[in-house]
């Protein structure tokens, strides 16, 4: 099962992907917006253990959905702060 995905997709995993909106399940249930990932700098995240407790959660697909949404999170705050030429 499958559903559509906030555009655009900047990297789809086994069961979660990276979007314009945050992390999303492939399969619809769940997804996280960007502004909830920001907060992973301060430690360790509620959200991110509550689903990798959830039956059928692929720990590391997450983490590894987790580390890209935040590298394009630093990216994108990197290219806001730069000054213009």
């Amino acid at each position: 099962m499958s559903h559509d995905l906030a555009e655009p997709v900047h990297w789809r995993g086994r069961q979660w992907a990276v979007t314009g909106y945050g992390i999303e399940a492939l399969d619809g249930r769940y997804h996280v917006p960007f502004s909830e990932i920001s907060e992973a700098s301060r430690g360790r995240l509620a959200w991110f253990d509550a689903l990798c407790r959830r039956y059928g959660t692929d720990r590391d697909d997450l983490a590894a959905a987790l580390k890209m949404a935040q590298a394009i999170r630093a990216d994108t705050d990197d290219a806001g702060s730069k000054p213009a030429p």
